[in-house]
């Protein structure tokens, strides 16, 4: 592994020490995307600047090393959308950035490429003040099995299967979402859930949508 794979894999230790320490665990604050976040807001929040041996097809390691994620396909729900990079939330709470519109998502450049060993996370808005329906609107009702698609910026297109769809409540800790067994290739889909919290600003709970790689092209 050459060492531009190793430092982006640096991630795991800060984000587990930002788990400690609470941040992402209200972390999920990452998708303040929702009524509660004014268009003033989101205009503001730009993105951050930032394989093995062979094995049997399917598997993480039976190619090389994915580009960088630029669009993200969800037949079963109709999505067909540009992938922002995003590093922190400009706020600097600590927490992943969101997109700056509700038709794109973004991926965490800080963690694995959807397709690399470990867990990619992508997230997306469920709705906006004057947007009733964003692009992971319909993420919640995808099922076991049902296809999601990554192309990177070199035309590879990598074919992901729904494992796995949970809710979290906006505070219960996420550490299955940000890590994964490093032998497995995951890409973990997330947006808002559950009712508005007028207190907190955020909806009280958070869709999951776990996937694992399944193939490359």
């Amino acid at each position: 592994m050459n060492t531009d794979t190793t430092n982006r894999f640096s991630w795991k230790t800060a984000i587990l020490l930002s788990l400690a320490s609470g941040l992402l665990i209200a972390g999920l604050s990452i998708f303040l995307q929702t009524r509660g976040l004014t268009v003033e807001a989101l205009s503001s929040a730009l993105p951050s600047p930032a394989i093995a041996a062979p094995a049997a097809p399917g598997t993480a390691s039976s190619f090389t090393a994915p580009g960088k994620p630029v669009r993200l396909i969800i037949p079963s729900i109709g999505v067909d959308a540009h992938i922002q990079s995003v590093g922190l939330y400009w706020k600097g709470d600590g927490t992943m950035g969101i997109p700056t519109n509700f038709t794109d998502v973004a991926w965490y450049n800080g963690g694995p490429r959807p397709g690399e060993p470990g867990s990619a996370v992508i997230d997306g808005h469920l709705d906006g003040r004057n947007v009733k329906e964003a692009v992971f609107y319909n993420l919640g009702e995808l099922k076991q099995g049902d296809a999601v698609e990554v192309v990177d910026d070199a035309g590879k297109t990598l074919h992901f299967e729904v494992v796995a769809i949970k809710t979290y409540a906006v505070d219960a800790p996420t550490t299955d979402i940000f890590s994964s067994d490093p032998s497995e290739a995951r890409l973990n889909l997330i947006t808002c859930a559950g009712d508005w919290d007028k207190s907190l600003k955020s909806y009280n709970e958070r869709t999951v949508v776990f996937t694992k790689l399944i193939t490359a092209e």
